[in-house]
């Protein structure tokens, strides 16, 4: 056995392959977004989601300012989206990449589905941010047959 340590651990971790998605958000500094694959459904009753974002992020500062945000889960030909919104968001565009819905949440183009979200709690895990959330509405992508981006073993890779 290994022994557990950080390094040992983020190994661990990347061999359990997630989907990819985009956080938006609109605070004080502006608009912001992040790449997560820290993202889980909770509960249907009441419905319930979770996302992670590191505590010192803008787009974790956006979030806890206004309790609302998109989430945008990339398809598999949206591996460029996942590398703009990795990162900070300074010098980020938003215009080019994203669409608003009337409620003033954002999201990446053409995702594979779209969900306006507000935060019901907030809970603090090492350096990141725990938001579960209540999904507001939904929005799917128009062609069923897209398949999700995938992460796995510290790379994007396009689902099976």
């Amino acid at each position: 056995m290994t022994s557990v340590t950080s390094d040992a651990f983020r190994s661990a971790m990347s061999h359990f392959a997630t989907g990819v998605a985009v956080i938006t958000a609109r605070g004080t500094e502006g608009e912001c977004g992040a790449t997560i694959s820290a993202f889980s459904s909770v509960s249907l009753d009441p419905l319930t989601l979770l996302i992670c974002l590191h505590h010192k992020s803008a787009t974790c500062r956006a979030i806890e300012e206004t309790g609302k945000f998109g989430i945008s889960i990339l398809r598999s030909d949206q591996k460029d989206m996942a590398m703009h919104f990795a990162g900070r968001s300074e010098g980020k565009s938003f215009d080019q990449y994203c669409v608003r819905d009337e409620s003033g949440h954002f999201f990446v183009k053409d995702a594979l589905v779209q969900i306006s979200v507000s935060v019901v709690e907030t809970l603090r895990g090492g350096t990141h941010e725990i938001f579960l959330a209540r999904p507001e509405s939904i929005e799917f992508h128009h062609d069923q047959s897209s398949q999700p981006l995938v992460y796995f073993r510290g790379a994007f890779d396009l689902a099976a």
